[in-house]
């Protein structure tokens, strides 16, 4: 996720690791931080690899003249590029994941055909369903269980019907954007 994640922001514009870094963890939200130790490793890789490379002398004033450190810009290569599309075809695998990298590929959109677009669109909207499906059966479960103490099962019953409002209102979201691509005109059909 984090290779695609590198990959989408160096399309269009070289940009150095801070700034990847600002981004990444901007994404990611507030309470869940990306280390240092996870990206560099990656960009390094990366660079081992041939999916990107460090822009040459691309510095502030003051990192030239010693007084500042040295940043470190990269762009991507034509080796990149097609990494890039073949990560935005792979279906992603269930993780707890999964919606960061659903986020990651809806924010490249622009970047992949309409046809892409509407099968990742589908694969958010059966990973849903999994998920629907799978919180059903745990209130069902949680509701029948005579071990669960009464007040405690209260609570998980409220638990899993909210996480599948969620789910629902996030499957309802889908839908909407899937139909949306149908409506403009591409003629794509997947059920």
């Amino acid at each position: 996720m984090y290779e695609l994640f590198i990959l989408g922001e160096l399309m269009n514009n070289p940009m150095h690791g801070y700034l990847l870094h600002q981004i990444l963890n901007g994404i990611v939200g507030p309470t869940r931080k990306v280390s240092w130790g996870a990206i560099y490793p990656l960009i390094h890789g990366m660079l081992a690899d041939g999916l990107i490379e460090q822009v040459p002398d691309e510095q502030p004033e003051g990192a030239k003249q010693g007084k500042g450190k040295k940043i470190k810009t990269y762009k991507l290569t034509d080796e990149g590029r097609i990494r890039f599309f073949r990560l935005m075809e792979e279906p992603i695998p269930y993780s707890p994941d999964y919606e960061l990298h659903f986020y990651t590929k809806l924010k490249n959109f622009e970047l992949i055909s309409k046809e892409l677009q509407f099968l990742i669109l589908h694969q958010y909207k059966d990973y849903l369903r999994y998920e629907i499906r799978h919180e059903e059966e745990r209130l069902e479960y949680a509701s029948k269980d005579e071990r669960i103490p009464g007040g405690e099962q209260k609570y998980i019953q409220i638990f899993f019907r909210h996480r599948l409002d969620k789910l629902r209102f996030d499957e309802t979201w889908v839908m909407q954007l899937i139909e949306s691509h149908r409506v403009d005109g591409q003629g794509l059909e997947r059920e």
